[in-house]
């Protein structure tokens, strides 16, 4: 499998720039993961 580099796929938005801009970023996906609890104690997250 051939690795992703966002460096060279989105660089207007990754890379700096020598002003201050406004920019408008395309739609993405993404994924979030929620849990209760404490990682860092035993039994913390269930």
């Amino acid at each position: 499998m051939m690795e992703f580099d966002f460096t060279k796929a989105y660089k207007e938005f990754l890379l700096p720039q020598t002003k201050p801009q406004i920019v408008t970023l395309p739609p993405v996906n993404f994924i979030a993961v929620r849990d209760k609890g404490d990682p860092n104690e035993k039994g913390g997250c269930w």
